[in-house]
């Protein structure tokens, strides 16, 4: 289908393009043909008449003639807002049930990111946010619309992730082409899907800072040391633990307490001493004595513990 294109202002809307006005009015239509299926759709249309009025006053904070916008009934939403996952999960809730993964493909590749997810995390997005909202405002009749929303995850999980772990370069050999590039090789490498899983669960002990753990563990890309919600002994064995499971590869352990110290940081001072940090971490990598109890192991459902003589690789 070729995109619409309107004169105010010069605009043009795909199909699937996260058009708030539109998509506002399509609510509304779908709504009154449902209402006398009872007290649910009455409370969905009321509140998307307090969305429209919300939408103008955003509008309006943002410097655009909501006006003009709410007239024409065009405002299309771009992705590094926060209000497009609301949208995006409305849009869900009203386009032609067998368009949904085409929706979902499409928004995929403009996704910019926002607040909630970064560039190359629409899969978290949709998965632990929009899905939960489509959920909570779906008809009674309409289940099928969370088949469709997860039939396109599981079809795209694995080329996304991919793309977005294999974008860094892993190869040592290319060392000279990432530096022309800006690019910085992974020091700890790991499968592409188990990075993902890992982030997911790893993201728990660190309130509030999920982007730049994704940025690390799934782009390699870092900018600042991230806040460890526990002790530097546990952190060091848990990968540790990977490391000897074969779960992630790095070339040695000095690396190893290298990259952890120059990327993670404990308790609230994020400018403790490297140097003592780097120690301790280090200790725990080669010093079975240093680990933490058994209590005290985390995320031990991924990597499990191996006594110190049965281990291969330390």
């Amino acid at each position: 289908m070729n995109p619409k294109e309107y004169n105010f202002p010069t605009v043009v809307r795909h199909e699937y393009d996260i058009d708030a006005f539109e998509i506002i009015d399509q609510l509304k239509e779908k709504y009154n043909s449902n209402i006398e299926q009872g007290k649910e759709q009455l409370k969905g249309l009321e509140s998307i008449n307090v969305n429209e009025e919300l939408l103008i006053k955003f509008l309006n904070e943002e410097g655009v003639d909501s006006s003009e916008h709410k007239k024409h009934r065009n405002y299309i939403i771009p992705s590094y807002y926060n209000l497009y996952n609301t949208y995006l999960g409305y849009k869900l809730l009203t386009i032609d049930l067998y368009k949904i993964e085409p929706l979902l493909s499409y928004q995929s590749v403009l996704f910019l990111g926002n607040y909630y997810a970064v560039k190359d995390n629409f899969i978290g997005l949709i998965e632990f946010m929009v899905y939960d909202f489509v959920k909570a405002e779906l008809l009674p009749f309409e289940q099928i619309r969370l088949e469709k929303i997860v039939n396109w995850l599981e079809r795209n999980r694995i080329f996304l992730v991919n793309k977005a772990y294999n974008e860094s370069f892993n190869d040592p050999s290319e060392a000279a082409i990432s530096k022309k590039k800006g690019v910085v090789i992974r020091t700890v490498k790991m499968d592409a899907q188990f990075a993902n899983v890992f982030y997911e669960k790893f993201k728990c002990f660190f309130g509030g800072q999920d982007i730049l753990l994704f940025n690390l563990i799934i782009k390699n890309e870092f900018t600042e040391r991230i806040v460890f919600n526990g002790q530097m002994n546990q952190l060091a064995e848990l990968f540790k633990r990977l490391n000897y499971n074969n779960i992630i590869d790095v070339a040695n352990l000095k690396l190893l307490a290298k990259w952890i110290t120059e990327n993670f940081a404990t308790g609230n001072d994020k400018v403790q001493d490297k140097g003592m940090f780097f120690n301790t971490i280090y200790a725990v990598l080669k010093n079975c004595k240093r680990e933490p109890p058994k209590t005290k192991r985390i995320l031990v459902e991924l990597a499990k513990y191996i006594k110190p003589e049965d281990r291969k690789k330390e």
